[in-house]
């Protein structure tokens, strides 16, 4: 690609990031100082991210997702957030990645092995009721039971696939999904996400300044990622893990 032709798709990146409110941060009352790198100057009400910095910062997470997939590496997703939830789900279920886009359960990745408990549990009362176990118990057994995989799908349906701990955290925003960063911090997960600008983005080993509470600008950056990792194939042979 040519110099021209670089400076054509720059500008059409931050023309759609722009139309898709990716800069659109905080207000600055609630601004997070570590963030003022990514903010241009001004006395408005919101602050405004630096569209140039966040493309820079999304091609550099990009990339860094595609070297994990490459690897055979599991990413996995999170957006609890009323603007992530359904895109989140979309994005991680067609490449096949977990995701978290409920509560997110403590201990998800600081005590695994408790949630893997949870989930192998959750899958045994699922094959339980396709196997016809169930028709030994009495109704009212089998509605608590129903009740009860009804109650685990909720927060581990997407945790299903999670067989180990990911090799990297996506998390959809710095607020909503603080604890998740927190976690995979401690068992020195790498973090990739959207920060705004009331976020403290040293939690991200590689963060994207963005609005993470608008629809649009959440869509852009997932859908951005979705693209550019949709067509990866892994490098390693399953025989080789």
């Amino acid at each position: 690609m040519t110099a021209d032709e670089n400076k054509i798709k720059n500008k059409h990146n931050l023309e759609s990031m722009a139309s898709s409110g990716v800069h659109l941060g905080s207000l600055r009352h609630y601004s997070h100082p570590k963030m003022k790198p990514y903010v241009w100057s001004g006395k408005s009400a919101f602050q405004i991210i630096d569209l140039q910095k966040s493309n820079d910062m999304l091609i550099e997470a990009v990339n860094f997702l595609v070297s994990v997939k490459k690897k055979g590496g599991i990413i996995l997703f999170v957006g609890t957030g009323l603007a992530a939830k359904n895109i989140v789900k979309s994005v991680a279920e067609e490449l096949n990645m977990p995701y978290v886009v409920e509560r997110w359960l403590g201990g998800t990745l600081t005590n695994f092995p408790t949630i893997s408990q949870r989930i192998d549990y959750l899958k045994n009362l699922e094959n339980q009721k396709q196997s016809g176990e169930f028709e030994k118990y009495t109704k009212y057994e089998t509605l608590k039971l129903e009740e009860k995989i009804i109650k685990l799908k909720k927060y581990l349906s997407g945790l299903l696939n999670l067989s180990r701990l990911p090799d990297a955290v996506w998390v959809s925003s710095g607020n909503y999904d603080k604890i998740a960063a927190v976690e995979a911090i401690k068992k020195s997960i790498s973090v990739i996400g959207i920060v705004n600008t009331n976020s403290n983005p040293s939690l991200f080993n590689y963060p994207i300044p963005a609005n993470d509470t608008a629809l649009n600008s959440v869509s852009f950056i997932l859908n951005s990622v979705k693209d550019a990792l949709i067509n990866v194939k892994s490098e390693i042979m399953p025989s080789d893990k």
